[in-house]
């Protein structure tokens, strides 16, 4: 689908810089609604009303939370800005309930993330719904995995595909078949077993890795990324373009 004029970033971010903290646009409320707070600004005025001196240190420690809180949700709605105008964004939300709900969960959890990859990459898979009714369905199961993912969890599948390339490529283990069993290789089982095996186990729920876990760590078989993790991997460094570890994009695909 041929994309539109590409907008300003910082437009779609002004579009929902206030409702970001809400998970939704404001302008969905009609003049006799009215809009609830997001959760931010619930706690937060309940902190800073636990706190004696509300005008002191614990109301410049809430304003500057708030502002970095909007910060990080406004990296998503940047990389939207990057693909749909605002206006296409609005009148899609204000069409598709689905895409609406998504849009909402997709921002907050960029808003409560300190990984940059995976806020941008939560605007991308947005605007490719905004564009494409089909996308939505992807769009709501890739906000689903990537709201359960942070940097120690990256930092897991990209050791483990670092070795997995190493003992393909030397012939210490064969490639396998798409789908097919693999090999268990020392050198993976052992990158591996220096997560926590409750960690591994979200990436194998999340049908990233391809492993089987115990309540020994020691026991743990991990027999290297799924077919999934690789493109995951590969999407999530796309959408910051780094290209350190990446999972190469097989020849012909």
């Amino acid at each position: 689908m041929t994309s539109p004029t590409q907008p300003a970033p910082n437009q779609i971010a002004g579009l929902g810089a206030d409702s970001c903290r809400a998970g939704c646009d404001s302008d969905h409320v009609t003049s006799n609604e009215i809009e609830p707070p997001g959760h931010v600004e619930i706690w937060g005025r309940a902190l800073v009303g636990m706190v004696p001196l509300v005008g002191g240190p614990a109301a410049e420690i809430w304003d500057g939370y708030r502002k970095r809180y909007e910060y990080r949700a406004s990296q998503a709605l940047g990389a939207i800005g990057e693909k749909v105008t605002p206006e296409q964004l609005q009148e899609r939300l204000v069409e598709s309930e689905d895409l609406d709900v998504v849009f909402g969960r997709a921002i907050q959890a960029a808003a409560n993330s300190g990984l940059e990859a995976k806020r941008r990459l939560l605007g991308l898979v947005i605007a490719e719904a905004v564009l494409d009714d089909a996308m939505i369905d992807s769009a709501s199961l890739m906000t689903d995995v990537l709201s359960q993912i942070e940097a120690p969890h990256v930092r897991c599948l990209e050791d483990i595909w670092r070795v997995q390339q190493e003992v393909e490529s030397s012939g210490e283990r064969s490639q396998a078949a798409r789908g097919a069993e693999r090999e268990i290789n020392q050198r993976i089982l052992d990158v591996g077993r220096k997560y926590p095996s409750p960690l591994l186990q979200t990436l194998v729920n999340l049908s990233l890795l391809d492993a089987r876990t115990s309540w020994d760590q020691g026991m743990d078989l991990i027999q290297g990324l799924t077919t999934f993790g690789e493109d995951f991997l590969r999407e999530l460094h796309g959408a910051t373009g780094a290209t350190d570890s990446s999972p190469s994009t097989p020849a012909g695909a």
